[in-house]
């Protein structure tokens, strides 16, 4: 008897965090486009990770797996605490076997994070062909070991330090791929409710929120009430557990009514956030980093010191290396210094243009992201 084709074309796992998540999402459009009905795309996840949230509402079918990261660095605390991780990480190692007997795809795409290696293992296992995505400038743990067994690697910059790495750009989602910010600009400020003649300047802190930014932040609301900031206004993503227990309240309005200050928890609306703006305020992530170079926008970008490897710097520098972002380093961030190069950029409109042309340019590789053709040819190697 001969078996039946599979339904599953391509099974997407990683996640935990939006940086893992969205270019997740977009890798499923980008497929889409390709010619894959939505209905053979699947999702495997984390049940703990903002997944949860975001991937339901795309109508996508998606499987959550009961899974943690491991620890890394070496001491008493960490150790016992990744031996107590791997009898759930086995336990989410068949689970993700059941999934794939199941749904019988013909390639599992990686973007990386703890929750990619359960179904990276076993696909491995059962044969299946890997495609593992790397958009950090320095890979994570996750990728580093589906490298060796991938059959093809994907990443958004060159050089890269993983073997046999093709160049493909990072997946965007469609809707920043095709955004005129300049057309936009108008119906986007209506639409968030932010004046169309204010320098709107938007910090985001990514998915967890940084209590860094947040302060910095703080410090500059004391200055707005005085030029050059009082035509200024301040979007401020803060991430959920950044929402209560802070000095400002949510949201403060100017004497006419317009927003001065909004403080939400996340945005799925990134198109007229990014449209609207004038500056972007930012960590640097690789997911952020990619969307800022794709719309082209000035941005100052902060990397989280304490990211593995320092990747986010990395990151960062694949920006301002080329005149497409300023790069403040956390060592240096002081309230002043934060104040200051806002300051600096909201007033110089020919500086904020050029680094915006700047960032445009270096995201091209994104726009004209090549994932979905890769993935295509992975699925018809045959695994030995």
């Amino acid at each position: 008897m001969v078996a039946p084709a599979p339904t599953t074309y391509a099974v997407i796992t990683g996640g935990a965090t939006s940086g893992h998540v969205v270019p997740a999402l977009a890798i499923i459009e980008l497929l889409v486009e390709a010619g894959h009905p939505r209905e053979t795309l699947m999702y495997v996840g984390s049940d703990r990770g903002v997944e949860t949230t975001l991937v339901p509402q795309t109508g996508i079918a998606c499987v959550f797996l009961g899974v943690d990261g491991l620890q890394r660095g070496v001491s008493v605390a960490k150790i016992k605490r990744n031996l107590r991780m791997l009898p759930i990480m086995m336990r989410a190692t068949q689970l993700a076997t059941q999934v794939l007997v199941q749904h019988r795809p013909r390639v599992v795409v990686s973007v990386g994070g703890y929750v990619s290696a359960p179904i990276c293992r076993a696909a491995r296992h059962l044969k299946i062909p890997v495609v593992t995505c790397s958009y950090d400038s320095k890979p994570g743990m996750a990728t580093k070991m589906q490298v060796k067994y991938a059959a093809a690697v994907a990443v958004a910059h060159m050089p890269s330090t993983l073997s046999g790495a093709q160049l493909t750009g990072a997946p965007v989602r469609a809707e920043l791929r095709r955004l005129d910010r300049d057309a936009s600009r108008a119906t986007s400020r209506t639409e968030l409710g932010f004046s169309t003649s204010a320098k709107l300047v938007v910090v985001m802190g990514g998915s967890l929120g940084s209590a860094v930014l947040n302060s910095a932040t703080e410090s500059l609301m004391t200055q707005m009430d005085t030029p050059p900031l009082s035509n200024a206004a301040i979007l401020h993503i803060a991430g959920l557990r950044y929402m209560d227990g802070q000095s400002l309240p949510s949201e403060i309005r100017r004497p006419d009514g317009s927003i001065m200050y909004q403080r939400i928890a996340y945005s799925n609306n990134m198109n007229d956030i990014y449209a609207a703006a004038d500056l972007v305020v930012a960590r640097a992530g690789a997911s952020t980093v990619a969307e800022i170079a794709t719309v082209g926008i000035a941005s100052v970008l902060i990397p989280w010191k304490d990211a593995a490897e320092n990747h986010q710097l990395t990151n960062a520098k694949s920006l301002s290396d080329q005149g497409g972002a300023v790069l403040l380093e956390e060592s240096r961030l002081t309230d002043d210094v934060f104040t200051q190069q806002i300051i600096e950029l909201l007033t110089d409109d020919a500086k904020r243009l050029r680094i915006s042309l700047a960032a445009r340019k270096i995201g091209d590789v994104h726009r004209n992201c090549s994932i979905a053709s890769v993935i295509d040819a992975a699925a018809e190697t045959v695994v030995r």
